[in-house]
């Protein structure tokens, strides 16, 4: 019972914090989608969709790969170096070769929508310049995370959302797309060298590539290269699209706009990153791991309908935090809403899944996802914001059943594996 109480607190401690953190970085983007002509907040969306896309491409199960392994030596100080290092070196090779794709399509996207020339290559630099620190971050992170340092975690978080706030309230008499993608990457470097600094505390940050990691970090790499590709054009799918077809800016702002009230998960999803997926990476217990496994997902499928159903009901008090420019999209509203509840929910079983390497099969998310895809072409207008978000929201629904799947394997393959 008292470790109960005592998780139960770190728990509600860290989600306190976190909420914190997550109504500045809400309001840093509030503030931003009001301050910003339906135009600037266009490119503003484009450049920010394309910086996630950068960082997923950079990554391709390296960080699940980090917690998988991490997770059994993580005590260790010189040894947990050598993969923290290990896959530092992969991040970074991989990244270059996602700048070379990415840029491109970005200054197209841009050029598309009507930015000047000479604004296309600055809102370019600066979303690659932001990937500099986040290559090192998305690693480092696991750190603190393994080594269940909620305090630090809190300091860190609280901090940056912090100083993006404060930056883009100081510069709010200019505020441009480049100067609040400029303001983002400054906190990411912020954050960079707060991590490193914990890090070099209580890893070793000079030990030497191991080749056994490598080989383990490039297995994951080659399992789920695939699907993290896929995702990286799936999981942004929606602003292509609107980008492509609908060709008119204000589209575009409507769907980032809407976009940015999917941060009420961000709360559930760090909690999820920091507290919840590290411990599953460590429990060997299989009686506990099913508990763990069960309270996760129920936890974040109750929190996912209660939000639709306050979208649903409140629609009005949902988009007036974004101004009148906004405040006409009721369906879409829900439709957004629904989507982004069936990816956390897809997201929160692959977190899992991937801390225990229960991977294998997961090709299958590509090829169920274009058949449902192709079957929805001849019913989606992709001109339509609301038909867009119909289209991805139903898109979602075999990665949910695919990762179940996956989950129920992996349980039967541990059990047989103590048996």
């Amino acid at each position: 019972m008292r470790r109960a109480f005592y998780h139960a607190r770190v728990i509600g401690n860290l989600a306190a914090v976190q909420a914190v953190v997550q109504i500045l970085g809400f309001v840093s983007g509030i503030l931003v989608i009001r301050s910003l002509s339906q135009q600037e907040y266009a490119y503003f969306t484009i450049a920010n969709t394309m910086q996630g896309t950068l960082n997923l491409l950079a990554d391709i199960g390296i960080s699940a790969a980090v917690i998988s392994i991490g997770g059994r030596i993580w005590k260790e100080k010189q040894r947990f170096g050598q993969l923290i290092n290990t896959a530092l070196g992969l991040r970074r090779r991989l990244a270059g070769l996602a700048v070379l794709f990415v840029a491109p399509i970005l200054y197209f996207l841009l050029a598309r929508n009507g930015a000047a020339f000479g604004y296309r290559f600055v809102l370019v630099a600066l979303v690659v310049a932001g990937l500099l620190p986040q290559l090192a971050t998305g690693v480092l992170s696991v750190v603190p995370r393994l080594r269940s340092d909620v305090g630090r975690i809190q300091i860190i978080d609280f901090s940056t959302a912090l100083l993006r706030l404060g930056g883009l309230v100081a510069l709010l008499w200019m505020l441009n797309a480049g100067i609040a993608i400029a303001v983002a990457m400054l906190a990411f470097f912020f954050q960079y060298l707060m991590l490193r600094h914990y890090a070099a505390g209580v890893v070793d940050l000079h030990a030497p590539i191991n080749d056994q990691d490598r080989h383990v970090i490039v297995g994951f790499i080659r399992k789920l290269a695939p699907n993290a590709l896929f995702y990286c054009f799936q999981g942004q799918i929606t602003v292509f699209l609107i980008s492509i077809f609908a060709n008119r800016a204000s589209s575009i702002a409507e769907v980032g706009a809407l976009g940015r009230l999917a941060m009420i998960f961000a709360v559930l999803s760090n909690l999820l990153t920091n507290v919840f997926v590290p411990a599953f990476a460590r429990c060997h217990s299989p009686r506990k791991l099913r508990l763990l496994y069960a309270a996760v997902v129920g936890g974040v499928a109750a929190f996912g309908v209660a939000v639709i159903t306050l979208a649903a009901l409140f629609p009005n008090e949902f988009l007036i935090v974004l101004g009148n420019q906004y405040t006409h999209l009721h369906g879409e509203l829900l439709l957004m809403v629904s989507g982004a509840v069936l990816n956390a929910f897809a997201g929160a079983i692959w977190g899992l899944n991937s801390a225990k390497g229960w991977i294998s099969g997961s090709w299958l998310y590509i090829p169920s996802t274009l058949v449902t895809q192709a079957a929805l072409i001849p019913f989606i207008d992709f001109s339509s914001v609301s038909d867009v978000l119909l289209f991805n929201l139903i898109s979602a629904v075999p990665n949910v059943l695919l990762n179940f799947v996956l989950s129920y394997r992996g349980f039967r393959r541990d059990r047989a594996a103590v048996a």
